[in-house]
């Protein structure tokens, strides 16, 4: 699935509301996403299933600065693909 590089406190993916539905399940908070070939969990926000569909943490910087995702033009930011594996479990990899 396509998301979109994210900046608010932190970094994230917006994987946006129809990627939620249909490749993450709702009756797990946690997301554990392959970044960099290590496992990070990530708590799903409350809000993940309503009006914001990111998955965010300071990992997910991290992995954007070494690959200079981490800035862009205003309303233009990165795409990023994040494979869907099963069991909320997702590879992250840049488009």
């Amino acid at each position: 699935m396509k998301g979109k590089v994210w900046k608010g406190a932190t970094f994230g993916i917006r994987v946006g509301k129809a990627n939620a539905r249909r490749f993450f399940d709702i009756n797990q908070p946690v997301a554990e996403v392959e970044i960099g070939g290590e496992w990070v969990r990530f708590l799903l926000s409350k809000t993940f299933w309503t009006t914001c569909p990111e998955i965010r943490g300071k990992s997910i910087g991290s992995w954007l600065r070494v690959r200079g995702l981490d800035s862009w033009i205003p309303w233009h930011p990165p795409k990023v693909e994040l494979t869907p594996l099963g069991n909320n479990r997702f590879r992250l990899s840049q488009i």
